[in-house]
């Protein structure tokens, strides 16, 4: 079995944590085309060229390099994590050296994140794999063969129970980039004396405006381990959506209740299939969630039910990464 992994695997992502589990699952070592290298060492103005418009070096750099690893060799599987700095030309290229092409993003790939490469190339892969669902039609529009639907995972190595619950120190957490409605709601529990801890980009303006006491700021970068501490630290972890995309659950969505921290989160059909009402908190409007978060935090053990019943089901239901991509590989590779 000769395997070949195409994507941006920097120490903690998690497509480099795709790259290792599809290696346990293979039991071989997987060749690893490592894109992360090429983007950090390109000078700021053509990576953002780059990422912006698909043009420049950075660009030129990475297609060169995929082409001389696969030019005088053949592969059982090429797996493309995140494909949307290689040109169609470069995908037809691995699509005439494998048996089996596959695209895994879990990124939203046409709505926010997008890249006319991915999707002239779309029609090339065998599978593509999205956590977006509201992208599923997209993909088969855009002459995809087969669209597979993968919810978001955590990672059962890192995001964990650290603590009892009798040793959080803080009422609620959230950890993610900057948005007004999210700044919105926020300031809500703020001003009615709820202590809010975040962590996240473009987070500075809403913290040096904000005089109240119960704002505690970690800084625009907080990953791994300590991502996942102050998650534990807190009784409540948000789980807020993104109002750029229409996505209906995210990483945090597992990641807290993986915590066993209970998790907070609007609510939509997704959730409601993820769990049941008394193994998270689920909120119609801000002001709901308001009124939610008065109340557990008001009955602590309420909370603690409510976050170990939450941590049973994503423990139940298999939604650890490495869990994930095994029945996924079990899914794909079964059939010859």
């Amino acid at each position: 079995m000769r395997v070949i992994y195409i994507g941006q695997c920097e120490r903690g992502s998690t497509s480099r944590m795709r790259f290792e589990k599809i290696q346990l699952f293979f039991e071989c070592e997987v060749e690893l085309v490592n894109l992360s290298p090429i983007i950090l060492n390109t000078p700021k103005i053509f990576r953002s060229l780059g990422w912006r418009y698909k043009v420049g070096p950075m660009i030129s750099r990475i297609n060169s390099v995929i082409t001389k690893k696969i030019k005088n060799s053949t592969y059982d599987i090429v797996w493309v994590d995140k494909g949307v700095f290689i040109k169609p030309e470069i995908i037809q290229q691995l699509r005439s050296k494998t048996k089996k092409l596959i695209h895994l993003t879990p990124d939203p790939a046409f709505l926010y994140h997008k890249s006319r490469f991915f999707n002239k190339s779309v029609k090339f892969y065998d599978y593509c794999i999205t956590t977006k669902s509201f992208e599923i039609d997209l993909y088969n529009k855009s002459g995809a063969q087969h669209c597979i639907y993968l919810t978001q995972g955590f990672d059962k190595e890192i995001h964990r129970p650290l603590m009892e619950f009798d040793e959080k120190k803080y009422e609620v957490c959230f950890i993610g980039h900057y948005e007004k409605e999210r700044a919105e709601l926020i300031q809500l529990l703020l001003d009615n004396d709820i202590e809010v801890v975040i962590a996240g980009i473009k987070w500075e303006g809403f913290v040096k405006k904000n005089t109240h006491n119960k704002l505690k700021y970690f800084g625009p970068h907080l990953a791994g381990e300590d991502y996942a501490r102050l998650i534990n630290e807190s009784r409540i972890g948000l789980g807020l959506l993104s109002k750029w995309i229409p996505e209906k659950h995210t990483t945090r969505t597992f990641e807290i209740p993986a915590c066993k921290t209970c998790l907070v989160t609007e609510s939509n059909n997704e959730i409601r299939d993820f769990f049941l009402d008394t193994e998270c908190i689920e909120f119609s409007d801000s002001e709901d969630c308001l009124r939610k978060v008065q109340l557990y935090l008001a009955t602590p053990d309420k909370i603690k039910e409510l976050s170990e019943l939450g941590f049973n089901r994503v423990i139940m239901d298999r939604r650890d990464y490495e869990s994930q991509m095994f029945d996924l590989c079990n899914r794909l590779f079964s059939v010859s």
